[in-house]
This record gives C-alpha cells, structure tokens and sequence, in this order.
C-alpha cells in the first residue's frame, strides 16, 4: 500500500490516506484527465461509484453546518484494481451556480449511470452525457431530492424519526446476564 500511495503522489499533488481510504483532489479540468491517467498508468479499470455531496449554509430540514461552508457540489468517484486491493477516491468542487462537469462516460461506460442519479438528486449536468435522463423520479417532477434546500413534505407531516428520546433499560436488566 505504502509503495503504491508513494506512486500516486509522483503523479498528483493532493493526496492524502486516512481511515484506510486514498483520497485524491484535483481541480474539475482535472477531473476527466485524472481518471485516464488512473485507469492507464495506475490499472486502475474498475469504476466503482460516483456521487456528490451538496455543501450549503442553508438547509430545509435539520441542523445547519457547523461551520460555514463555500456552498458547491463536492462530486467523487471511486476507481479500483481488479487485480489488487488498490482503491482510490477522486474529489472535485464543482459551483452550485453553474452546475456542470465533464462526462465520465467515455473513460469508464460504468459511470453512466450514476452520472444520471447525480442529475436528477442534485441537478448536475454531465457534459457529453449520451442519455442524461431521469431514472426513478416521474415525468414532471420537480426539483432536487438530495439538495439540502429541498423540502421533504413528509417531513411537514411527521417528525424525524432520528430525533427521538431513547427509553432506558427496564428496571431488573443486568447487562452481564445478557
């Protein structure tokens, strides 16, 4: 792992390894560059996930950031080796005002559908996307469920259910008989 962590920082600057993951950081004119160079020098051919995290100050339901964020959409991918345990998680911000990147489609075809999921949860365009259309949510829905703006009706209607006060143990309960 050492060795081939020592590799990656060769070829990128923000490289950083914590709780046994790769993170690696580039700026979106990097992004699809990076995942060739990821793929072809680094066998690195097995396209695992793509997802976004949207960054906001503000947010419908829940408590806020605890400490002020620049809002924009963090978007990251995860490539690995099919013949090591290699794995890697690439990173880049996108704006919330302009929210568009390159498609990954043409570098690894797996990215296709999570490139659609992305654009209908958060409203992320991928240029050059072949069928950049919507997979669950109905014709003429509107909106981005996964925006932390996006206001959830249900939510309207009852509570959280993570925000509930835990019962204690009942009286006699000995944990070591458990």
């Amino acid at each position: 792992m050492e060795d081939f962590l020592n590799q990656l920082k060769e070829d990128f600057n923000d490289v950083s390894y914590e709780f046994e993951t790769i993170l690696i950081k580039v700026n979106v004119e990097n992004w699809i560059s990076t995942h060739e160079i990821l793929r072809d020098k680094f066998d690195l051919k097995f396209f695992s996930w793509l997802s976004a995290i949207d960054w906001d100050n503000e947010v419908s339901v829940g408590d806020k950031p605890k400490e002020v964020v620049n809002p924009s959409f963090e978007i990251m991918s995860c490539l690995s080796s099919v013949n090591s345990s290699n794995l890697v998680t690439i990173s880049t911000f996108i704006s919330k005002l302009n929210p568009s990147i390159s498609t990954l489609v043409n570098v690894f075809v797996g990215a296709n559908w999570h490139e659609r999921e992305a654009y209908e949860m958060f409203g992320i365009t991928f240029e050059g996307h072949p069928n950049l259309t919507k997979l669950y949510l109905p014709d003429g829905y509107e909106g981005n469920p996964m925006l932390k703006s996006f206001e959830l009706i249900s939510r309207e209607v009852k509570p959280w259910p993570g925000d509930v006060d835990v019962e204690g143990m009942p009286e006699g309960f000995d944990e070591e008989n458990s």
